[in-house]
């Protein structure tokens, strides 16, 4: 789920900065001292009130529009002011997105909130003490001396973490126990000795948190961190044991997950109330251990080298929560598969000042211009006619055995010249149905209960299929080259995040 190598995050987090440079407030000069703490409604401000310069980050914008970076969400918070907000078309404001391994710093949060209130003792407890027997069944030879703490730093010891693609978490998606599946992962090293990224530790922890405190993470979450900051629209998936997913698959807005963030910048205090304990966050956020030459690791949370001080939640395909303590900033970025590092030093180079700067209304207007682009709609276009294969092949359900990771079966429906509908047979027994617009502008459609999800698709002039089925809030963007044939399809597919480049044939059903 996360690479081993990564590049400062917050540095990247400009790309797309804000429309609220053109609030009243930009007009005024001065540097607002007492904004309000955001858990109905965040505070604006202009980029030049809090010191930040339009001009730099328009020319981040314009940097972004001209390679088609794939982020969706831009959130940029300075002295407690939401100073810049951007959301690419066809991502809109107030949708949940999936922060994928960000989600291991929010557990890591849970642990620290569950030992304050004396359900643990972390990160110094054993993890078998934090779980209940499992019917005898033990756990692997040197587990007993895994600590909380081991597991939050990912050094728990077993042999997991150090393959490409994170082959352990896999298989223990495909058990009916995952604690108990990694309970008896092999140990390969003395607990504490060696970092290896291995989701599967961050199961373990939540399953602690529900055995110690008699309710889920979820449930932890929702009573003493989501309610006391605002955070309503959430989503959190569990095993089927009702263990809340520790690795990751968490939902939030990402004004939600800058209010996280802030939490960690203001020490644990939220409207004067002492949320999570300082001494929880100091020591989450000091390096524990080198995780690769780029970067030293907490307790779930990552310390770039390259800005000192600065600490990150990090997830696939380009979600952060990054917060820079000496300039007041929290950084949030959602997208679908990017390097922040590629735009990183226009964000460096727009934070000028700690104090005012003069106000430059050409420039915010200028950003503003750029923000109103990439979050509008394409305009759209009249649709190719489609050939004649495709009176054949609508609605042919075509079967494609293993050859795609997660999918059975493929189907498309041509509804009409402008609409068509994929509809694709998982392997867990599910079915996604995505409509796809012909015309050059997405179709939207609703996933796990407030996600949002898009597809679009041309006929190209060799008669192939472009499909673009774009998950949005659960990340993927696939790009997929559909050859229909007499009785089969070729398909070729794209994802940069975890799938690759992937080619395969499928057989039309009888």
């Amino acid at each position: 789920m996360t690479p081993q190598r990564r590049t400062a995050g917050l540095v990247a987090l400009t790309v797309a900065a804000t429309c609220v440079a053109t609030s009243a407030l930009a007009q005024d000069g001065a540097a607002p001292t007492t904004p309000q703490w955001p858990t109905t409604a965040w505070p604006v401000s202009s980029p030049e009130t809090q010191g930040m310069s339009s001009e730099d980050l328009a020319d981040a914008l314009e940097f972004a529009k001209a390679n088609d970076v794939n982020v969706h969400s831009i959130t940029v918070v300075r002295n407690g002011f939401v100073v810049l907000d951007a959301y690419f078309y066809p991502f809109v404001p107030n949708t949940r997105h999936d922060i994928a391994s960000a989600t291991k710093s929010v557990v890591s949060i849970l642990v620290g909130l569950a030992t304050a209130q004396g359900f643990l003792r972390a990160p110094e407890q054993t993890l078998l003490s934090a779980l209940p027997p499992r019917d005898g069944k033990g756990a692997s030879e040197g587990a007993a001396n895994i600590t909380l703490g081991d597991l939050l730093s990912m050094r728990s010891g077993f042999d997991c973490g150090f393959r490409r693609g994170e082959p352990e978490l896999t298989a223990m998606r495909d058990t009916s126990d995952w604690v108990a599946h990694t309970l008896h992962l092999p140990m390969i090293a003395e607990p504490g000795a060696r970092f290896g990224y291995c989701s599967p530790n961050f199961h373990l922890l939540s399953a602690a948190i529900s055995a110690s405190t008699g309710v889920s993470a979820l449930e932890l979450a929702r009573r003493s961190l989501f309610e006391p900051l605002g955070i309503t629209d959430f989503y959190w998936p569990a095993d089927a044991h009702g263990i809340t997913r520790g690795w990751g698959d968490l939902q939030l807005r990402p004004h939600d997950m800058a209010k996280l963030g802030l939490l960690m910048l203001r020490d644990g205090l939220w409207e004067g109330r002492q949320i999570l304990s300082k001494v929880w966050i100091d020591r989450s956020v000091r390096a524990h251990f080198p995780a690769n030459d780029d970067n030293d690791y907490g307790l779930a949370w990552w310390m770039p080298h390259a800005i000192p001080g600065l600490f990150e939640a990090v997830g696939r395909g380009g979600q952060r929560i990054s917060v820079l303590p000496d300039k007041d900033v929290v950084v949030v970025m959602t997208g679908g598969g990017f390097e922040p590092g590629d735009i990183g030093r226009y964000l460096t180079r727009s934070i000028r000042s700690n104090a005012a700067l003069p106000a430059d209304p050409a420039n915010q207007a200028r950003l503003a211009s750029l923000l109103r682009q990439i979050s509008a709609a394409p305009s759209s276009r009249a649709a190719a006619a489609a050939p004649p294969k495709a009176k054949l092949a609508s609605g042919r359900v075509y079967e494609l055995g293993t050859s795609v990771p997660g999918v059975r079966s493929f189907a498309v429906d041509f509804v009409d010249r402008d609409t068509s509908v994929l509809r694709l047979r998982l392997a867990d027994g599910g079915e996604l149905v995505q409509p796809l617009g012909m015309d050059g502008r997405y179709l939207l459609t609703s996933v796990d209960g407030g996600a949002l999800s898009a597809g679009r698709a041309e006929w190209s002039d060799s008669g192939h299929l472009r499909i673009e089925l774009n998950r949005l809030s659960l990340i993927n963007r696939f790009k997929i080259d559909v050859e229909f044939q007499d009785r089969g399809v070729r398909l070729v597919i794209e994802e940069p995040t975890e799938l690759g480049t992937v080619t395969a044939l499928g057989v039309a059903r009888q």
